[in-house]
């Protein structure tokens, strides 16, 4: 008895300097921390500068060249200097669709960050969810406790039978399975939760914090579907992925005007009366005989033809991610409404009935017993259905591209 007495003190002890110590984060500070700390939002705009580094090199004028040329048969040294010259205008719509791919590659990055963002928002709430059963089953725990305190002490003034303490107590064992088993999905939940975050974060002392407040009424689903056309980066990428390929079309075909090659220097020439030296100037074209860049327009004409078509199905396949998100959130919220309405009406007069008829000697310990675990899983099935709203709030708000109903939780 004093060994259980002196390990109940210690682990509560512990439970207290955890609960002391723990590092509360609430969803706006962990988008925070994902947004400009994480390694994955890192990885991106490094790749977007990637990008922008290898297509500023697409406007770039060639390099000159430097040459000497030596005849044996009588002296004759030229030492010339060349340069060709972009006057066919390739350079200039070479970089307009640096440009636009430099914004298909930032499109891409802040789409591909959404979607992991919504990732991390959903193991945020499904760490809240884990903590919330835990505190759920605490609570009932210490009820169930203090319950079998009572059978014990009427077992001792004959008032009780073993049977009813034991059965308490075999409750209360299973409860305490079900306690150990919800805080190891915590630690779970909390290290995905840790993973999309910065490395220095924790993993043993992080809490999620739900704020405050009331969920927002469902906007019309014409205007979501609108919202998603004009926020999806993922569809305003291959818009400009067809402007890149445009602006590459348009300096292909300038191929046709060659530009011209163009050299100078100093020739020295063995002549009759000693050494002479002399300007050496001079150009050259190319002849567009054999390849003008038909082959490469006909190319970038098919990508604009396949992009376009892409951007249909993109478009077919955002209309019904909208739809059916925003058709499963309206029936989560149904769902959540109408059983947290039973629950505060039903539940908590259904315990108290069997506690009275307990005591009054109508119910046995058995149907006390079951009360209680009613009660236990009807607040479980309803943090899973508010848990389940919340998931389908973020299935929505991934599908539009923007947080609609949540805008108070970007940083």
């Amino acid at each position: 008895m004093h060994a259980r007495i002196v390990l109940g003190v210690v682990s509560g002890t512990l439970w207290l300097c955890f609960a002391a110590s723990a590092q509360e984060l609430t969803e706006r500070e962990a988008i925070r921390l994902f947004l400009t700390r994480s390694p994955y939002a890192q990885e991106f705009h490094v790749g977007t500068a990637v990008v922008e580094a290898q297509t500023r090199g697409w406007n770039v004028w060639p390099n000159p060249q430097a040459g000497f040329e030596h005849e044996g048969a009588g002296l004759t040294q030229i030492t010339r200097l060349q340069q060709s010259l972009p006057i066919n205008g390739r350079l200039g719509m070479l970089r307009q669709a640096g440009f636009a791919a430099v914004q298909v590659a930032r499109s891409q990055a802040e789409f591909s960050l959404w979607r992991l963002c919504s990732d991390m928002r959903q193991a945020f709430y499904e760490l809240i969810l884990t903590q919330q059963r835990e505190s759920a089953l605490k609570d009932s725990l210490d009820q169930l406790q203090e319950v079998v305190r009572i059978l014990g002490e009427r077992e001792k003034h004959g008032e009780g039978s073993l049977f009813d303490r034991l059965r308490a107590e075999q409750e209360q064992s299973d409860l305490r399975a079900e306690l150990a088993s919800t805080r190891a999905s915590t630690a779970q939940a909390r290290s995905r939760l840790v993973s999309f975050l910065d490395g220095n974060v924790d993993p043993v002392s992080i809490r999620a914090q739900v704020e405050p407040g009331l969920a927002k009424d469902l906007p019309p689903l014409a205007d979501l579907l609108q919202l998603a056309s004009e926020n999806r980066q993922d569809y305003q990428s291959e818009q400009q992925r067809q402007e890149q390929f445009r602006w590459e079309e348009r300096a292909a075909s300038r191929l046709r005007i060659p530009d011209p090659v163009v050299f100078a220097g100093i020739k020295r020439a063995e002549e009759p009366g000693g050494i002479k030296y002399g300007p050496h100037l001079g150009f050259s074209i190319a002849i567009p005989l054999f390849e003008r860049g038909q082959n490469r327009v006909a190319e970038l004409e098919a990508e604009v033809r396949r992009s376009s078509y892409r951007q249909e199905v993109l478009d077919q396949q955002i209309q019904s991610e909208v739809r059916g998100a925003y058709e499963e959130l309206q029936v989560r919220r149904q769902a959540s409404d109408e059983y947290r309405l039973r629950l505060e009406q039903q539940g908590a007069q259904l315990e108290q009935i069997a506690r009275l008829a307990y005591q009054e000697g109508e119910l046995g310990i058995l149907e006390l017993l079951d009360s209680y675990r009613v009660r236990r899983q009807s607040l479980l099935r309803m943090l899973a259905l508010n848990a389940a709203s919340k998931q389908a709030e973020i299935n929505l708000e991934r599908a539009v591209g923007k947080p609609v109903l949540n805008p108070e939780v970007l940083p």
